[in-house]
């Protein structure tokens, strides 16, 4: 068995660290934000923009990471047909970064709760967990799936993903030690399973695939999740999902106590996490990878992020602000625009405004990490 992702020390400060991460030709400096792709876009973005300093910022790498979602694009437009055009990273034009594509485990959790997208009409969604997998039906026209710790890993394949996730379970934040602990022990026994699968098919090839720690806000079940799980480590590991209806005190505690406990020589990916006052937690507890969608989710309801803290720019003040969005932020929608235009853009409900905010608010995020890393390396 071979480590395909090489992950090389840079720079250590107590759990922070700086590190390089090489997989199938590319190499990224952690940490990173990955912006999310759902449904093999950002909404409203063009994904060449994450990588020109013209719309990003120049004093920050190019974004070299996005992630996708499993169960969105294997329903529509189907695994299969994204095989058959070249895999996504040509169907998206991503041809010069990496995907990461989740297991579709916070969608059981988030559906479960009937959380569903106004434009899936009025078809249900069904999910019954198993032993076996996960049954559901499609939300846009009722048949019938399942899916599998195995299938999961298979379908992941036919979208050529570079970092799989395996299938979890997603207990929800407030649950009951009881519920959780046999959520948790069943996501142990999917992750066995996936790596049975996932070895001798698939270890020779360039895909690398992520087991999730779990136990909800019980430590002691995050610790043995971590015992279990650090086996499967093999290329990394993630933190899963601690956004998921606790308040923050406990998301940090959950953090602080789990990040360090896991292997230190591997990428540590805390998924779900993306504000910028999360991000400098959880680095400082030695994180290397975050995901979310509030960049973007953000960004179409006008809310800005700024070192104030986050910017409404619906409010009246901006209406004659010709000011940018944050002073010293060299993206494209600083650069060209004001909070004026902005308020203008988010009052008539123009596209446009939400797609700018949310990349202001991309790059926003990377500028903190970008700061954090060169303060880092002195």
């Amino acid at each position: 068995m071979k480590n395909k992702l090489q992950f090389t020390v840079l720079k250590t400060r107590w759990n922070a660290r700086i590190w390089e991460i090489n997989l199938n030709g590319i190499k990224v400096q952690t940490p990173i934000f990955m912006p999310v792709g759902t449904k093999a876009t950002i909404k409203g973005m063009i994904l060449d923009l994450l990588q020109d300093e013209k719309y990003i910022w120049q004093h920050i790498e190019s974004i070299k990471v996005i992630l996708a979602n499993t169960f969105h694009l294997y329903l529509r437009p189907w695994s299969q047909l994204i095989k058959q055009a070249g895999w996504l990273h040509k169907f998206e034009n991503w041809n010069d970064g990496l995907i990461l594509t989740d297991s579709w485990g916070f969608q059981v959790f988030s559906l479960g709760l009937s959380k569903l997208d106004s434009q899936w009409h009025s078809h249900k969604v069904n999910i019954k967990l198993t032993e076996d997998g996960v049954k559901f039906s499609s939300p846009w026209d009722g048949s019938k799936h399942v899916f599998t710790p195995e299938n999961v890993v298979d379908t992941q394949i036919d979208f050529w993903s570079d970092i799989m996730m395996v299938l979890d379970v997603c207990s929800p934040g407030a649950e009951k030690k009881e519920i959780v602990n046999r959520q948790m022990q069943m996501t142990h026994r999917r992750a066995q399973r996936a790596f049975d699968h996932f070895l001798p098919k698939y270890d020779e090839a360039r895909w690398v695939l992520f087991p999730i720690v779990q136990g909800g806000s019980y430590l002691d079940l995050r610790q043995e999740s971590v015992d279990f799980l650090s086996q499967f480590a093999r290329d990394g590991i993630a933190i899963g999902w601690v956004s998921v209806g606790e308040d923050k005190e406990k998301v940090q505690e959950v953090v602080a106590f789990t990040a360090p406990k896991l292997p230190k020589d591997k990428p540590r990916y805390l998924m779900w996490v993306g504000t910028p006052e999360d991000l400098r937690f959880a680095i400082e507890q030695g994180i290397d990878m975050f995901d979310c969608v509030s960049a973007t989710r953000y960004g179409r309801h006008g809310v800005v992020f700024s070192d104030e803290g986050n910017m409404k720019i619906s409010n009246a003040k901006y209406s004659s602000d010709f000011s940018p969005l944050t002073p010293n932020c060299d993206c494209y929608a600083c650069t060209h625009f004001s909070k004026a235009y902005f308020h203008h853009l988010h009052r008539e409900k123009e596209v446009l405004g939400g797609v700018l905010i949310g990349l202001h608010n991309i790059v926003y995020l990377n500028r903190i990490l970008s700061e954090w890393k060169r303060e880092m390396m002195g």
